[in-house]
């Protein structure tokens, strides 16, 4: 096999690649038996039928397939040996053909990592350490969420509504603009001042008794989250049925053992260091921001433009995926979309240019992802998107092992890193 390699602008070389030709006629004739043995020719035993007329009928045939199984195959074999690191899908120049007792020439036009020169102390950069402490206010505060998870709601009939009461009620809207529009619910629930079902509904709710009816009109402002009624005035009849008050449990033992402590003191412990961790992460992110901004600011990178749209596609792919799990969908129309990539070019730009540091510590440093680390994540992101780790990896093998390896680049320059 001979290969050239021709350097091009914006990253991309040209790859010329010559495969031997007794390799092509080898696979051409391996080619032609396969199709003796598998087709049947009037006048002919099975593997019998001369090769003239299997070329005559079948060569497009095989010439295809021949072609699908050498090029990829050598393709391979040349970034290998001429160590490419490749951003992207290749681009083949022309359409190929093969010829009997010849050689197969094809040239293909790649996108590479650019090779950038990192700073000789890059193993030793200096960070500001990220203080982490915990104190009492914080595991209080904590405290008071699991204490509101844990609150319970019990009917009272003595008093009328009031704030972060839990309402059962019946309404009737319509709207004196469009008559043959009309909703109503029965038994609906809401927590007062936690779910604002209009802009205006608690106010005109509240101190109503349970048994109480009261009609009222809402104004909708034009800019209202929920475009079926933004800029309407809906009509309300509302009936109030029951009201539940908020009871909180005591934050003491009893409540630990609730959430599965000892006692509250372990169960202080145990959010403590949570907390902790968590902000353990926080922190060790903030200095890896830092170590990569002192890198960027140290070396002149242009990233090519296939790089910036690709991490424009990844970023528009973590936006798709965020509203996926909202049960929201991403408005794709063209103009929507070209909008979306201008705002987040600057952003892209910015994500390449740290992969292409990244990639070149990597490279340097032989930091490589496993196949068992790739299906490990794939299978968290499929729990994360209601999907299979197959489904996943078919659409993002190629980010996560890319990710995870930035994420490992990132944590052996951090480990390396002198903390101040």
């Amino acid at each position: 096999m001979k290969v050239d390699v021709t350097d091009l602008e914006q990253s991309k070389k040209a790859v010329t690649i010559e495969i031997p030709e007794e390799i092509v006629t080898s696979r051409i004739n391996q080619a032609y038996r396969q199709v003796s043995l598998s087709t049947t020719v009037k006048g002919f035993r099975p593997g019998k039928a001369p090769k003239d007329l299997l070329r005559a009928r079948f060569w497009d045939k095989i010439e295809s397939g021949v072609i699908k199984e050498l090029v990829p195959e050598y393709f391979e074999k040349a970034v290998e040996e001429q160590k490419l690191q490749l951003i992207g899908q290749p681009e083949f120049e022309e359409e190929l053909h093969i010829h009997e007792h010849a050689p197969l020439a094809f040239k293909v036009i790649v996108t590479t990592w650019p090779r950038v020169e990192l700073p000789q102390n890059y193993r030793q950069l200096e960070i500001a350490e990220e203080k982490v402490e915990v104190t009492q206010e914080d595991v209080l505060a904590r405290l008071r969420e699991l204490q509101e998870q844990s609150a319970e709601y019990k009917v009272i009939s003595d008093r009328p509504i009031q704030e972060e009461d839990l309402i059962v009620f019946d309404y009737d809207a319509s709207e004196k603009e469009n008559p043959s529009w009309s909703e109503s619910k029965k038994d609906a629930e809401a927590v007062v001042g936690l779910q604002q079902l209009t802009p205006g509904f608690f106010e005109n709710i509240i101190s109503m008794a349970k048994g109480e009816e009261k009609e009222f009109e809402e104004a909708f402002p034009a800019n209202f989250p929920a475009p079926g009624l933004a800029g309407r005035k809906i009509s309300f009849k509302v009936n109030i049925k029951e009201i539940k008050e908020k009871i909180l449990p005591e934050i003491d033992d009893d409540f630990a053992k609730d959430l599965g402590a000892d006692s509250l003191a372990t169960l202080k412990g145990e959010i403590a260091e949570d907390i902790k961790k968590i902000r353990k992460g926080e922190a060790r992110s903030k200095m890896a921001d830092s170590l990569l901004n002192t890198l960027l600011a140290s070396i002149s990178i242009e990233p090519p433009e296939l790089l910036i749209e690709t991490e424009t596609e990844s970023l528009i792919d973590d936006i798709e995926l965020q509203l996926a799990t909202q049960g929201k969908k991403l408005d794709k129309s063209e103009e929507k979309l070209a909008r979306l990539k201008g705002e987040l070019r600057e952003s892209a730009i910015r994500s390449a240019k740290s992969s292409i540091i990244l990639e070149e510590v990597a490279f340097r440093e032989g930091i490589k992802v496993s196949p068992e680390e790739i299906d490990h994540q794939a299978q968290l992101m499929a729990k994360r998107y209601s999907q299979t780790s197959e489904e996943v990896k078919k659409a993002f093998k190629s980010r996560i092992e890319r990710t995870l390896q930035e994420q490992k680049t990132l944590n052996f320059l951090l480990d390396h890193a002198v903390i101040r």
